[in-house]
Protein backbone atom coordinates (compact mmCIF):
# COMPACT_ATOMS: atom_id res chain seq x y z
CA UNK A 1 0.00 0.00 0.00
CA UNK A 2 1.18 3.59 -1.31
CA UNK A 3 1.29 5.74 1.71
CA UNK A 4 -1.51 8.13 1.65
CA UNK A 5 -2.89 6.56 -1.29
CA UNK A 6 -6.44 4.93 -0.79
CA UNK A 7 -5.84 1.19 -0.01
CA UNK A 8 -3.42 2.91 2.90
CA UNK A 9 -6.23 4.90 4.29
CA UNK A 10 -8.66 2.01 4.20
CA UNK A 11 -6.34 0.26 6.30
CA UNK A 12 -4.69 -1.94 4.41
CA UNK A 13 -1.10 -3.29 5.27
CA UNK A 14 1.52 -4.98 3.84
CA UNK A 15 1.40 -8.87 4.00
CA UNK A 16 -2.45 -9.06 3.96
CA UNK A 17 -3.47 -11.91 2.04
CA UNK A 18 -6.45 -10.73 -0.66
CA UNK A 19 -9.08 -13.40 -0.49
CA UNK A 20 -11.96 -12.18 -2.43
CA UNK A 21 -12.74 -8.65 -4.78
CA UNK A 22 -16.14 -7.84 -4.71
CA UNK A 23 -17.00 -11.42 -3.41
CA UNK A 24 -15.10 -13.13 -6.16
CA UNK A 25 -12.96 -15.60 -5.15
CA UNK A 26 -9.01 -15.10 -6.04
CA UNK A 27 -7.60 -18.90 -5.33
CA UNK A 28 -7.24 -19.10 -9.28
CA UNK A 29 -6.49 -15.36 -10.59
CA UNK A 30 -3.55 -14.02 -11.97
CA UNK A 31 -1.82 -10.61 -10.92
CA UNK A 32 -2.90 -8.99 -13.74
CA UNK A 33 -6.42 -10.37 -13.56
CA UNK A 34 -6.24 -8.99 -9.79
CA UNK A 35 -5.16 -5.54 -10.34
CA UNK A 36 -7.93 -5.20 -13.20
CA UNK A 37 -10.10 -6.00 -10.94
CA UNK A 38 -9.03 -3.77 -8.10
CA UNK A 39 -8.68 -1.15 -10.07
CA UNK A 40 -11.82 1.19 -11.33
CA UNK A 41 -13.57 4.53 -11.57
CA UNK A 42 -12.53 7.16 -8.95
CA UNK A 43 -15.38 7.43 -6.37
CA UNK A 44 -16.20 3.77 -6.79
CA UNK A 45 -15.76 0.91 -4.18
CA UNK A 46 -13.90 -1.78 -4.43
CA UNK A 47 -14.33 -4.25 -1.18
CA UNK A 48 -11.40 -6.90 -0.34
CA UNK A 49 -11.63 -9.68 1.57
CA UNK A 50 -8.61 -9.98 3.69
CA UNK A 51 -6.62 -12.20 6.08
CA UNK A 52 -3.55 -11.30 7.62
CA UNK A 53 -1.58 -12.54 10.80
CA UNK A 54 -2.94 -12.07 13.78
CA UNK A 55 -6.78 -11.98 12.99
CA UNK A 56 -9.08 -14.68 14.04
CA UNK A 57 -11.20 -14.52 10.57
CA UNK A 58 -11.50 -12.76 7.54
CA UNK A 59 -12.33 -9.12 7.40
CA UNK A 60 -13.41 -7.20 4.66
CA UNK A 61 -12.26 -3.59 3.59
CA UNK A 62 -13.94 -1.45 1.94
CA UNK A 63 -11.85 0.93 -0.44
CA UNK A 64 -13.11 4.27 -2.34
CA UNK A 65 -11.12 4.53 -5.61
CA UNK A 66 -8.88 7.44 -6.16
CA UNK A 67 -6.64 8.93 -8.57
CA UNK A 68 -2.91 8.12 -7.37
CA UNK A 69 -0.29 11.21 -7.45
CA UNK A 70 2.97 9.44 -6.23
CA UNK A 71 5.78 11.26 -5.33
CA UNK A 72 8.91 9.11 -5.19
CA UNK A 73 10.51 10.74 -2.48
CA UNK A 74 10.32 12.90 0.58
CA UNK A 75 12.22 14.33 3.30
CA UNK A 76 12.28 16.44 6.51
CA UNK A 77 13.92 17.16 10.32
CA UNK A 78 12.82 15.39 12.92
CA UNK A 79 13.27 16.88 16.46
CA UNK A 80 16.53 16.03 18.25
CA UNK A 81 18.05 16.96 14.90
CA UNK A 82 17.41 12.97 12.89
CA UNK A 83 16.59 13.76 9.02
CA UNK A 84 14.25 11.63 8.15
CA UNK A 85 14.43 10.49 4.08
CA UNK A 86 11.22 8.64 3.00
CA UNK A 87 11.78 6.82 -1.01
CA UNK A 88 8.29 5.49 -2.00
CA UNK A 89 9.72 3.94 -4.93
CA UNK A 90 12.87 4.46 -7.58
CA UNK A 91 11.18 6.51 -10.53
CA UNK A 92 12.66 8.93 -13.13
CA UNK A 93 12.53 11.71 -10.42
CA UNK A 94 13.59 9.74 -7.91
CA UNK A 95 17.50 10.25 -8.11
CA UNK A 96 17.28 14.31 -8.67
CA UNK A 97 14.81 14.47 -5.60
CA UNK A 98 17.43 12.43 -3.81
CA UNK A 99 20.31 14.59 -4.02
CA UNK A 100 18.67 17.73 -3.11
CA UNK A 101 17.90 16.03 -0.18
CA UNK A 102 21.12 15.22 0.20
CA UNK A 103 22.44 18.99 -0.24
CA UNK A 104 19.77 19.67 3.12
CA UNK A 105 21.69 17.01 5.01
CA UNK A 106 25.15 18.68 4.55
CA UNK A 107 23.35 22.00 4.87
CA UNK A 108 21.23 20.82 8.54
CA UNK A 109 24.57 18.20 9.46
CA UNK A 110 21.84 16.20 11.51
CA UNK A 111 23.24 13.41 13.98
CA UNK A 112 21.72 10.84 11.84
CA UNK A 113 20.16 9.68 8.58
CA UNK A 114 16.71 7.44 8.41
CA UNK A 115 15.96 6.18 4.85
CA UNK A 116 12.61 4.57 5.06
CA UNK A 117 11.88 2.13 2.47
CA UNK A 118 8.98 0.58 4.24
CA UNK A 119 6.64 -0.39 1.04
CA UNK A 120 8.47 0.67 -1.61
CA UNK A 121 7.91 -1.92 -4.77
CA UNK A 122 11.38 -1.25 -6.05
CA UNK A 123 11.56 0.63 -9.88
CA UNK A 124 15.13 1.27 -11.60
CA UNK A 125 17.77 -0.47 -10.75
CA UNK A 126 20.15 2.18 -11.64
CA UNK A 127 18.93 4.85 -9.42
CA UNK A 128 19.32 2.35 -6.20
CA UNK A 129 22.58 1.75 -7.50
CA UNK A 130 23.58 5.51 -7.86
CA UNK A 131 22.16 6.49 -4.49
CA UNK A 132 24.46 4.18 -2.89
CA UNK A 133 27.04 6.17 -4.09
CA UNK A 134 26.71 8.34 -1.63
CA UNK A 135 27.90 5.90 0.82
CA UNK A 136 29.98 4.28 -0.40
CA UNK A 137 31.79 5.11 -4.05
CA UNK A 138 32.61 2.24 -6.40
CA UNK A 139 31.79 -0.06 -4.72
CA UNK A 140 29.88 -3.14 -6.21
CA UNK A 141 25.88 -2.32 -5.34
CA UNK A 142 24.51 -5.65 -6.70
CA UNK A 143 25.57 -8.97 -8.72
CA UNK A 144 23.78 -10.35 -11.31
CA UNK A 145 24.06 -13.74 -11.45
CA UNK A 146 22.85 -15.85 -14.61
CA UNK A 147 21.74 -19.35 -14.96
CA UNK A 148 25.17 -19.95 -16.61
CA UNK A 149 26.85 -19.21 -13.70
CA UNK A 150 28.37 -15.70 -15.28
CA UNK A 151 28.30 -12.27 -13.38
CA UNK A 152 27.62 -8.54 -13.61
CA UNK A 153 28.09 -6.51 -11.04
CA UNK A 154 26.81 -2.97 -10.90
CA UNK A 155 29.01 -0.47 -9.37
CA UNK A 156 27.55 2.70 -7.54
CA UNK A 157 29.07 5.91 -8.81
CA UNK A 158 28.47 9.17 -6.28
CA UNK A 159 30.38 11.71 -3.84
CA UNK A 160 30.46 9.49 -0.52
CA UNK A 161 28.43 12.36 0.85
CA UNK A 162 26.67 10.44 3.41
CA UNK A 163 29.22 7.81 4.70
CA UNK A 164 29.83 9.84 8.21
CA UNK A 165 26.22 10.12 9.07
CA UNK A 166 24.77 6.96 11.28
CA UNK A 167 22.04 5.59 9.25
CA UNK A 168 19.23 3.38 9.77
CA UNK A 169 17.08 1.94 6.72
CA UNK A 170 13.61 0.65 7.39
CA UNK A 171 12.07 -2.37 5.57
CA UNK A 172 9.60 -4.27 5.93
CA UNK A 173 6.94 -7.37 3.84
CA UNK A 174 6.46 -4.24 1.24
CA UNK A 175 10.28 -3.53 0.48
CA UNK A 176 11.03 -5.23 -3.10
CA UNK A 177 13.51 -5.15 -5.89
CA UNK A 178 15.40 -1.72 -6.08
CA UNK A 179 14.67 -1.34 -2.04
CA UNK A 180 16.57 -4.70 -1.47
CA UNK A 181 19.47 -3.91 -3.17
CA UNK A 182 20.05 -0.54 -1.55
CA UNK A 183 19.08 -2.15 1.49
CA UNK A 184 21.40 -4.86 1.56
CA UNK A 185 24.21 -3.35 -0.07
CA UNK A 186 24.32 -0.46 3.20
CA UNK A 187 24.13 -3.48 5.32
CA UNK A 188 27.02 -5.72 3.92
CA UNK A 189 28.92 -2.24 3.35
CA UNK A 190 28.07 -1.64 7.05
CA UNK A 191 26.92 1.58 6.26
CA UNK A 192 23.74 1.15 8.21
CA UNK A 193 21.75 -0.46 10.48
CA UNK A 194 18.70 -2.15 8.82
CA UNK A 195 15.52 -2.35 11.36
CA UNK A 196 11.79 -3.46 10.85
CA UNK A 197 10.79 -6.82 9.10
CA UNK A 198 11.72 -8.82 6.55
CA UNK A 199 11.95 -7.53 2.98
CA UNK A 200 9.44 -8.97 0.17
CA UNK A 201 12.74 -11.03 -1.80
CA UNK A 202 12.42 -10.02 -5.24
CA UNK A 203 15.62 -10.41 -6.77
CA UNK A 204 14.98 -11.86 -10.03
CA UNK A 205 15.40 -10.62 -13.88
CA UNK A 206 13.20 -11.76 -15.97
CA UNK A 207 12.36 -11.49 -20.06
CA UNK A 208 9.15 -11.73 -21.91
CA UNK A 209 9.21 -13.88 -25.23
CA UNK A 210 6.78 -13.80 -27.48
CA UNK A 211 5.10 -16.87 -28.80
CA UNK A 212 3.99 -17.61 -32.48
CA UNK A 213 0.54 -18.12 -31.02
CA UNK A 214 0.28 -14.62 -29.77
CA UNK A 215 0.84 -15.40 -26.32
CA UNK A 216 4.23 -14.71 -24.26
CA UNK A 217 6.09 -16.90 -21.57
CA UNK A 218 7.63 -14.52 -18.61
CA UNK A 219 11.65 -16.64 -18.40
CA UNK A 220 13.40 -15.82 -15.17
CA UNK A 221 17.14 -15.46 -16.58
CA UNK A 222 19.58 -14.10 -13.29
CA UNK A 223 19.06 -13.69 -9.70
CA UNK A 224 20.53 -10.47 -8.07
CA UNK A 225 22.74 -10.89 -5.02
CA UNK A 226 23.75 -8.40 -2.75
CA UNK A 227 27.84 -7.27 -2.91
CA UNK A 228 28.52 -10.01 -0.58
CA UNK A 229 26.31 -12.87 -2.32
CA UNK A 230 23.49 -13.25 -0.57
CA UNK A 231 20.71 -14.09 -2.70
CA UNK A 232 17.58 -11.36 -2.56
CA UNK A 233 15.12 -13.43 -4.33
CA UNK A 234 12.67 -15.16 -2.28
CA UNK A 235 14.86 -15.05 1.36
CA UNK A 236 14.59 -10.76 1.45
CA UNK A 237 16.88 -8.91 3.27
CA UNK A 238 17.02 -9.60 7.00
CA UNK A 239 16.94 -6.90 9.77
CA UNK A 240 19.69 -5.91 12.13
CA UNK A 241 16.57 -5.59 14.61
CA UNK A 242 13.64 -6.81 14.25
CA UNK A 243 10.52 -4.25 15.18
CA UNK A 244 6.76 -5.31 14.18
CA UNK A 245 4.00 -2.86 13.29
CA UNK A 246 1.02 -4.50 14.21
CA UNK A 247 -2.82 -3.82 13.25
CA UNK A 248 -3.58 -2.28 16.08
CA UNK A 249 -0.38 0.19 16.13
CA UNK A 250 -1.91 0.93 12.85
CA UNK A 251 -5.31 1.66 14.33
CA UNK A 252 -4.17 3.58 16.57
CA UNK A 253 -1.56 6.30 14.52
CA UNK A 254 1.70 4.72 16.53
CA UNK A 255 4.89 3.89 14.84
CA UNK A 256 6.84 1.49 16.93
CA UNK A 257 9.56 0.93 14.09
CA UNK A 258 10.43 4.82 13.50
CA UNK A 259 10.65 5.33 16.95
CA UNK A 260 13.06 2.15 17.01
CA UNK A 261 14.95 3.95 14.39
CA UNK A 262 14.71 7.85 16.34
CA UNK A 263 15.69 6.21 19.12
CA UNK A 264 18.85 4.64 17.58
CA UNK A 265 20.45 8.17 17.71
CA UNK A 266 19.99 8.46 21.66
Amino acid sequence: PIDGAPAQKAGIMAGDKILEINGENTQNMDINEAVGKIKGDKGTEVVLSIFRNGFEDIKKISIIRDTIIVKSLTYEKLDNNIFLISINSFNDDTQTLFLQAVKEVQTVKPKGIIIDLRNNPGGYLETAVAMLGEWVNGEVAVIEKFSTGDTTEYKANGLNSLKDYPTVVLINGGSASASEILAGALKDYGKATIMGEESYGKGSVQIVENLSDGSAVKVTVAKWLTPYGQSINETGITPDKEVELTYEDYESGRDPQLDEAKNFFK
